[in-house]
């Protein structure tokens, strides 16, 4: 049996019964958050980071780090805290408290459902994080 290359006009190499999506649901990102509540009345912008190219909101502060990396985050855009929580919208209802070790703060997050089963660093002082215990009901 010979394998072939659908032409696609261009050359492509494009294969329809092999090059197919994985999944047809519908896809909605989870927008990552870190600091205090929007209602906080904070100044907000998205940060990205240099590594891994994750964007994620934070309040703006005198450097951020990035939650994934630890090293220092580029500052893409700057937020009012309205557009922010609106941008946000339901993912504001799942942000846990935080307490990092190093510096003592204190904030909120949602970066954990993004990344389940990865280390998180602060945005603070980008210290590693120890992981919040999953309770049981």
């Amino acid at each position: 049996m010979r394998l072939i290359l659908g032409d696609g006009g261009g050359g492509s190499g494009y294969y329809p019964y092999t090059q197919k999506p994985a999944d047809y649901q519908p896809y909605r990102p989870v927008y990552t958050f870190r600091g205090p509540p929007p209602d906080a009345g904070f100044s907000y912008g998205l940060f990205e980071d240099p590594d891994t190219q994750k964007k994620y909101y934070a309040d703006l502060g005198l450097d951020s780090f990035s939650p994934f990396s630890g090293k220092p985050a580029k500052l893409v855009e700057e937020m009012e805290a309205d557009a922010l929580t609106r941008h946000l919208g339901p993912d504001l209802e799942h942000l846990t408290d935080v307490d990092c070790p190093q510096c003592s703060a204190q904030y909120k997050q949602n970066v954990h459902l993004v990344v389940p089963d990865r280390e998180l660093f602060c945005h603070r002082c980008g210290g590693k994080l120890v992981r919040p215990q999953e309770t049981k009901e």
